[in-house]
């Protein structure tokens, strides 16, 4: 892993989330791209994205991506499925946090934001596991963007609800 990469996926979580909000591209795409965009992201081969992220997880992902037969092939699959692996999920979340902040992305930076925070809420409501160093209030403030961008697909929607949800009751109960 190079040093700048090192830097984005160690930033502190305040700084992190000012990162992804500060989004940039985002005013260069219109809803209609980002949505097309974002349709094919979701049927993207998993292994193929994140064995380029960094060579040496290839083998872990293609392990993690079938493993006990789970058989995720996409990043849909990932997000839909009902206990997915979180290391996947981790790996899927420092694959999108590295692509939202880098100059040399290819993924328009909405799209790997809403890849950040769609991981983090998979994480919290299919495997009951916090993957994210954000507080509870910057994790709710981004997966409310989430929920707000028009050309996120339906089923999308719900992990993100859920997530905000159980994150607002938590920190109700903390009060």
């Amino acid at each position: 892993m190079n040093d700048s990469s090192a830097q984005v996926l160690g930033a502190d979580g305040e700084k992190l989330a000012n990162l992804l909000d500060a989004g940039g591209s985002a005013a260069d795409w219109r809803p209609e791209e980002l949505g097309a965009v974002f349709r094919h992201q979701m049927t993207a081969p998993v292994q193929f994205d994140l064995a380029g992220f960094d060579p040496s997880f290839a083998a872990r992902i293609r392990l993690l991506a079938g493993a006990q037969g789970l058989l995720v092939k996409s990043f849909r699959d990932l997000f839909r499925h009902p206990h997915p692996p979180v290391a996947l999920l981790e790996t899927v979340k420092d694959f999108a946090k590295r692509s939202a902040v880098s100059r040399e992305a290819i993924l328009p930076k909405a799209i790997a934001r809403m890849l950040y925070y769609l991981a983090i809420a998979t994480a919290l409501v299919r495997c009951d596991k916090r993957i994210s160093s954000l507080t509870n209030k910057e994790i709710v403030r981004g997966l409310r963007w989430a929920l707000a961008q028009e050309w996120l697909e339906g089923d999308m929607r719900a992990v993100l609800e859920e997530g905000a949800k159980r994150l607002e009751a938590s920190r109700e109960e903390a009060s």
